[in-house]
């Protein structure tokens, strides 16, 4: 009998799924394929099908019939509104999982990368630390379909299911500007060249409540564990660092490591305050030689998303550790290592 595990990356570009490809590779004993509408990387296995061609994933997945194991992590287009489509997410699923049993023999498990706002942390307060069974809150959530729909049909299956729950994956990812540790770096650089305090932008509550950040690199290895992981089969776990932080102790760490001087609480909108800043950024990109433009580098949207949140953002990982896993990451730590790696990349100026 064959054993070898050949696992599939749907949306192999994203800012999540490009780790768990990376880490993948480098499991023994594990193949891994990529899947997206582009093929951007020549030298690792690739399928190039659109999700919404229910007839083109199957052309595709017909190519490769020893698939054993499928990681979804692609989401249709969205905004920073916090709804997303639920049709169009639940459709490129079943598009999906509907190619996969047509053409996939040796099919023994898919799993969803979901995250936080399975909890509504996009629509207000939540119960925290929020564990996997809390009750759901008013639909819309896409997540919801998606896991009903995924538990629905795997029932009487050979294949199992499962899901991680990550919260704001944080990533050295040049030219995504959705991303908080670039768009930081880009605020405090603009600060700096202003002479102007790092103010934090944020509501007052969001200064002292308690936050919570996924290292891209160990949503990766839970993604894989879970995997390979008996105990894992047909569950969803959460999946962060493991522990938390107050903006209002993180953000003095955050001015020294961006060399600027540490402001007061400002309350602004990102998106508002920041619109007319491109020539100052494009100011510091001439002196310091920095690779990309602006909207390349920071979404102010997306600061406006994650400083909106004046409430605990906390999700317990009880359920992964009881179940086995016990990767962990400083968060302070991995700031300070992803704010390096930027710097490094040529995409965030020195201090």
């Amino acid at each position: 009998m064959d054993n070898t595990r050949v696992t599939l990356i749907v949306g192999a570009t994203g800012a999540a799924a490009s780790r768990i490809l990376e880490h993948g590779q480098a499991t023994p004993g594990n193949t891994v394929v990529g899947l997206s509408r582009n093929r951007p990387d020549p030298s690792v296995p690739w399928l190039t099908a659109d999700l919404n061609s229910g007839s083109g994933l199957a052309e595709a997945l017909a190519t490769r019939p020893d698939i054993t194991h499928i990681v979804y992590a692609s989401r249709a287009p969205h905004g920073e509104t916090g709804i997303e489509d639920v049709a169009g997410n639940l459709r490129m699923l079943r598009n999906l999982v509907d190619a996969a049993e047509a053409s996939l023999p040796r099919l023994a498990h898919i799993h969803l990368v979901h995250g936080g706002k399975w909890y509504g942390l996009h629509i207000g307060p939540y119960r925290t630390p929020a564990r996997e069974d809390d009750p759901r809150h008013m639909p819309p959530n896409f997540y919801y379909d998606q896991q009903d729909f995924i538990a629905a049909r795997q029932h009487g299956k050979a294949w199992v299911w499962s899901a991680s729950r990550p919260n704001f994956v944080l990533d050295v990812a040049p030219g995504r500007a959705r991303n908080m540790v670039s768009t930081l770096g880009a605020y405090a650089a603009i600060c700096r060249e202003l002479r102007v305090p790092f103010d934090f932008p944020g509501k007052p509550g969001t200064w002292g409540a308690l936050h919570e950040v996924t290292d891209a690199r160990l949503l990766a290895e839970g993604v894989l564990w879970m995997l390979g992981e008996p105990r894992c089969a047909n569950r969803a776990f959460n999946m962060t660092n493991g522990d938390c932080f107050r903006w209002s102790d993180l953000w003095p760490f955050l001015a020294e490591q961006f060399g600027v001087r540490a402001g007061t609480v400002r309350s602004m909108s990102m998106a508002h305050w920041m619109a007319d800043k491109e020539s100052v950024w494009e100011a510091i990109r001439q002196h310091h030689g920095l690779a990309l433009p602006l909207d390349q580098v920071a979404s102010w949207s997306f600061a406006d998303f994650f400083f909106g949140m004046d409430y605990d953002v906390l999700a317990s990982m009880t359920a992964a550790r009881a179940a086995g896993f016990t990767g962990f990451v400083d968060s302070w730590a991995m700031f300070a290592g992803q704010i390096a790696g930027y710097r490094a990349a040529g995409i965030l100026p020195p201090a």
